[in-house]
């Protein structure tokens, strides 16, 4: 009798033992995992969704669904994100965007810091200034001679007035002392198409979304803004190497979650996203067309996120851009 008591204690042992190894194996609760996309297909942030999205279906054994949310520079997808469900199903791939809404949208419903956690960053993107091949200027320096000597007849393509695209060439332009019209477009595929198709003849763009009109000839890269030289485009100068020593903006990307998501969940997440991005093809893939792996862990991403907010800040109040 004895014995079958021991047995019974043991056995009841076993089983609460191997549900607390499952469940730390597995904190993610059952069902799909949601990646929103704040733009519009094609662009960089879809690119890289895709990417680990599928790396990560992989490794975790679940569906991961994609869905573009376009709208507000970010703040949409933001917006539904931070209504979502504490539990690590619904992510979003957001960028610097959402570090410049903090300052730039002063009414949204949500706070990055308050409503939202990092759970891991992704990528860097340099940034380029691009002309349509209309445009004779194979410098900036040629650039800006020509928009003084036209004022107002070129324009410049961006994804909203809190993007970094917008802020990019505003800053460019009060630097230089000239003037373009801004033309808003729901992304950066369809940015880079209006470039393409001359509606526009001046966009900052990421390399990612922009390798293969500059490969084939339908725009010229003139300048990075970055503090170095893209790998990508080694030959490519810097902004500051051109005389405009203040920039170096590039733009990253990462993924966040619902602020109150359990902290084993962050951590599977990340630990996962992280294994997925080192994997040397998707890593590969996202080299080649222009956009850099720059992995940092949730604590360390969340540090750099509060930094990027910052410094953004300076840049929306020296260009006096305001939300529309």
């Amino acid at each position: 009798m004895r014995f079958e008591i021991c047995l019974r204690i043991a056995l009841v042992f076993i089983v609460a033992l191997a549900g607390t190894f499952a469940s730390q194996a597995q904190p993610l609760p059952p069902g799909n995992i949601t990646f929103l996309v704040p733009y519009a297909p094609g662009g960089s942030a879809d690119i890289a969704a895709r990417l680990v999205g599928v790396a990560l279906q992989e490794r975790l054994g679940r569906t991961v669904v994609i869905e573009n949310r376009p709208g507000g520079s970010e703040v949409v997808a933001t917006e539904a994100l931070a209504r979502s469900a504490p539990d690590g199903l619904t992510l979003a791939v957001l960028s610097n965007a959402a570090a410049i809404n903090e300052t730039l949208v002063p009414n949204k419903r949500y706070n990055l810091q308050t409503d939202i956690t990092p759970v891991a960053r992704l990528i860097e993107i340099p940034f380029s200034i691009l002309v349509h091949p209309s445009v004779p200027a194979n410098s900036v320096k040629e650039l800006v001679t020509y928009a003084k000597a036209n004022p107002q007849k070129l324009n410049y393509g961006h994804l909203g007035p809190g993007s970094p695209h917008f802020f990019v060439m505003e800053w460019f332009k009060q630097k230089a002392g000239i003037e373009m019209l801004a033309v808003p477009y729901r992304g950066a595929a369809p940015a880079v198409a209006a470039l393409v198709a001359g509606e526009v003849q001046v966009i900052a763009s990421g390399l990612g979304p922009a390798t293969s009109i500059l490969e084939s000839g339908k725009a010229r890269a003139l300048a990075a803004v970055s503090s170095k030289r893209p790998v990508s485009r080694p030959d490519l100068p810097t902004l500051a190497e051109v005389g405009y020593p203040e920039f170096d903006l590039n733009s990253w990307m990462g993924v966040f979650a619902r602020a109150g998501t359990p902290q084993p969940v962050i951590l599977k997440l990340q630990d996962e996203i992280l294994a997925a991005l080192s994997d040397p093809i998707v890593a590969e893939k996202l080299t080649k067309i222009g956009l850099e792996p720059i992995p940092q862990r949730a604590v360390e991403f969340g540090e750099f996120v509060k930094a990027s907010v910052t410094s953004w800040e300076r840049i929306v109040k020296a260009t006096g851009a305001k939300a529309e």
